[in-house]
């Protein structure tokens, strides 16, 4: 699932940026790129770290430490683009947003099949 999730959203997150490309809005592609690869990332590590503690046999307190990390981990990425003027808030919520919906639709599917 994991990989039809990251073509998926590689698909949309490139037309996105094509479609601001030609609409004028060119400041905004490079933000809605980094959005949807920092939501990308966020899900497949989420996605790994929910396998880890499904096979593990009890909660590890490592597991419960290392996902707190990683949504601080997530923030300050988002914070330091949005600081060091990297990204506008706009583009970041628009490929964090479609990245979203791509993981959405793709549990709503796996779910649907079973």
């Amino acid at each position: 699932m994991i990989r039809t999730v990251t073509i998926q959203t590689a698909a949309l997150l490139a037309a996105a940026v094509v479609i601001s490309l030609a609409t004028g809005y060119g400041r905004h592609s490079l933000s809605i790129a980094l959005g949807g690869i920092v939501g990308l990332l966020n899900f497949v590590f989420l996605s790994k770290s929910i396998g880890g503690l499904l096979n593990a046999e009890s909660v590890a307190p490592v597991m419960l430490i290392f996902n707190m990390v990683r949504l601080l981990l997530v923030m300050g990425v988002i914070f330091a683009l949005i600081y060091l003027k990297l990204a506008d808030v706009i583009g970041l919520s628009i490929g964090i947003t479609v990245s979203f919906l791509v993981v959405i639709k793709a549990g709503y599917f796996s779910s649907a099949k079973k």
